[in-house]
């Protein structure tokens, strides 16, 4: 297979605005003479080669208008936490709005999407063992839930209409880690940059499944070697180098944050038996 990179000519950057999307909106200028802003917020401060787009995703149309002329898509936009809304505007955002990207993207010809999973969609698996990319998903809640079904609209645009699909299963993205669980899921910004740009400009694939963290030494999902090795991901940060500060900022011992690999999301609302979960 050829090494050689794509010549994509306009990029569409969903979710533009947001936390991940203010990071990659740099990182991604010139892998394409285009790049197209679409946020449900208003987008300021264009640079060359950029254009804007404002609306709601899972509205009728506002995917088909930012799909014309594109090639290739990172779709990032919809809620991004449990916490971030409520049950009906995770349906709307992440469960619609998803399905409204990969049909408008079906319909315009885009060549390849790249998908913002989560690690949440393999939450309640245990955490005293890893975990790969074969394993069945166990959301941590609605919101991993929301993102197995995004992973799934992935495989199925992949093997019915030709969409090169990439499933980013991102840690904790934040500029340092946070906390205990981090040690293993953090996932730095200047990886996380890195990651984006080259699922962009990797040859061609049909479907990949990956988990978006730095080089952790602690780190206990993976599995995914093959699709690092294809894109060229080679992560540079570790969250070890701040575990002095934060090793003891963990959940209660045996407490079901303790217990899965979805921490404390697994925590939330929480009334079934830890016990039975195996």
């Amino acid at each position: 297979m050829s090494r050689s990179m794509p010549d994509w000519r306009r990029l569409l950057l969903t979710g533009a605005a947001g936390e991940i999307g203010s990071v990659l909106r740099p990182a991604l200028r010139g892998a394409a003479p285009h790049l197209r802003l679409q946020d449900i917020r208003p987008i300021a401060d264009l640079g060359e080669g950029e254009e804007a787009m404002q609306g709601d995703l899972a509205e009728p149309g506002v995917a088909e208008a930012a799909m014309e002329g594109v090639d290739c898509v990172l779709h990032l936009a919809g809620i991004p936490r449990e916490t971030g809304g409520t049950p009906e505007q995770i349906l709307h955002a992440n469960v619609l709005g998803c399905h409204a990207v990969f049909e408008a993207a079906r319909k315009a010809g885009v060549r390849r999407l790249i998908f913002a999973s989560s690690n949440h969609v393999i939450g309640f698996h245990p955490a005293d063992r890893p975990v790969g990319t074969t394993e069945p998903p166990r959301p941590s809640g609605l919101y991993g839930a929301s993102k197995v079904w995004g992973e799934a609209l992935g495989r199925l645009y992949a093997d019915k209409h030709g969409i090169e699909v990439a499933c980013l299963r991102i840690g904790a993205f934040r500029a340092r880690p946070g906390n205990a669980r981090e040690l293993g899921g953090w996932i730095s910004h200047r990886d996380m940059a890195q990651l984006a740009r080259r699922c962009v400009e990797a040859p061609p694939f049909h479907f990949l499944v990956l988990y978006g963290v730095s080089a952790n030494r602690r780190a206990l999902w993976g599995g995914d070697e093959a699709a690092r090795a294809h894109l060229g991901y080679v992560p540079q940060d570790d969250a070890e180098a701040y575990a002095a500060e934060i090793e003891g900022i963990a959940p209660e011992p045996g407490s079901v944050a303790s217990r899965f690999h979805g921490g404390s999301v697994c925590a939330l609302g929480f009334s079934g038996d830890p016990d039975r979960i195996s």
